[in-house]
């Protein structure tokens, strides 16, 4: 049985993008299978995000964006983003991107299998797919599922449903797109719709909410339709495309390296932020991280400073907040941006503020529903 240096376990985002970081780096000539149960032919996903200055994907963002717009529940308007950008990534081009770079590593291989069992041992890491072993030095996974039912935990989901909608009438600004819409029913929750335009007839708009649970097909696609009706000038309209997702908006307690061979990266790794749903500039740093100490030490393991943690908490209380819906989600979102500096709020969503800058922050919330929050997630904390 031929032994690898690395086996990337699922080739999606977090996977694809070691792989390529891997590709840039003195490791570039190591043995690397990828292993992933499904062909990446299809545009079966967006990732919008900011970002301070260029990326390492800029070549091929689909869309960039100076400036947002913003409708809350008492302020309405565009925010200052600074140095940042908002960008849009579609999944096809990042596959395809993907495809042509680590092509040119005859040191990479791909196979398309389903992953079975994931094991450390003595010898390295353990992975059988299609009940075909493999073994490597380290093997990085990002198929491991999360435990999302821990009632000392907070486990909430980001869901969404999104049009890819061409309208008859030019309604939408090329040059503007709606970041959170919560002009929309909550039902108690927390529901926004964002509007990402591709040109003046051409727009994903999608309808993303924060709970516990899962609408059917029928209510998520009713919700765009009115919001369209209601919002958009776009005449008749025919929907091109439509993608759907969930992601989890947990605190559980991830063990980023749960052995010696074996790292988990992606959300497995527990790289989704809590408290927004975020996962793809994160996993892009945190990947970085890891080739970075490969590269310098021999070992994957990220550094992490204990002072760091206190973002987790933030995550927590926040999402305790909503959980137990102390206080409407569409008035916390709102107070966020609008008695904040923007590009700040977007900083401190990168986790790169200072503590006197998140103490400002925290004055513009709620302080009683907060507070409340905060000892709830103590005694959980203590409790679990």
């Amino acid at each position: 049985m031929k032994k690898y240096d690395f086996i990337i376990a699922g080739g999606g985002m977090s996977g694809l993008s070691l792989a390529y970081y891997l590709t840039q780096s003195p490791l570039r000539n190591r043995s690397i299978l990828i292993l992933d149960r499904d062909q990446k032919n299809r545009n079966d996903r967006t990732w919008s995000f900011w970002e301070d200055g260029a990326g390492p994907f800029e070549s091929i963002m689909f869309r960039k964006w100076n400036t947002v717009s913003f409708h809350g529940t008492t302020h309405a308007g565009l925010l200052d983003m600074g140095s940042y950008q908002y960008k849009m990534l579609r999944g096809i081009d990042f596959y395809t991107f993907m495809d042509a770079e680590l092509a040119k590593f005859s040191n990479i291989e791909r196979k398309q299998a389903t992953i079975n069992r994931i094991a450390d041992s003595p010898q390295g890491g353990f992975v059988i797919a299609d009940d075909e072993p493999y073994i490597a030095n380290y093997v990085f996974d990002s198929t491991f599922a999360l435990n999302l039912g821990q009632p000392q935990n907070h486990n909430l989901l980001q869901h969404f449903k999104g049009w890819v909608v061409e309208a008859e009438n030019p309604c939408f600004n090329p040059e503007q797109p709606e970041i959170m819409d919560f002009r929309v029913d909550q039902h108690g929750d927390c529901r926004f719709v964002y509007v990402m335009p591709f040109d003046a007839n051409t727009a994903l708009i999608e309808f993303t909410l924060f709970n516990d649970k899962l609408l059917t097909d029928a209510e998520y696609d009713a919700d765009i339709r009115q919001y369209i009706s209601r919002f958009i000038n776009t005449g008749t309209y025919q929907i091109r495309e439509t993608e759907f997702g969930v992601i989890p908006m947990s605190d559980v307690k991830t063990k980023e390296n749960p052995s010696q061979h074996i790292v988990r990266i992606g959300t497995s790794g527990g790289y989704t932020k809590a408290s927004t749903g975020y996962t793809f500039q994160r996993t892009q740093q945190y990947l970085r991280d890891i080739v970075h100490n490969l590269t310098k030490t021999g070992k994957p393991t990220r550094q992490q400073s204990w002072f760091s943690g206190r973002f987790k908490l933030y995550d927590s209380v926040l999402l305790n907040v909503l959980e137990n819906k102390r206080h409407p989600a569409d008035d916390v979102f709102t107070r966020f941006y609008a008695r904040n500096k923007p590009v700040n709020a977007f900083r401190f969503l990168d986790e790169k503020t200072r503590f006197s800058d998140e103490l400002r922050f925290f004055s513009t919330y709620p302080w009683w529903p907060f507070t409340v929050a905060f000892f709830d997630v103590m005694r959980r904390k203590m409790l679990g």
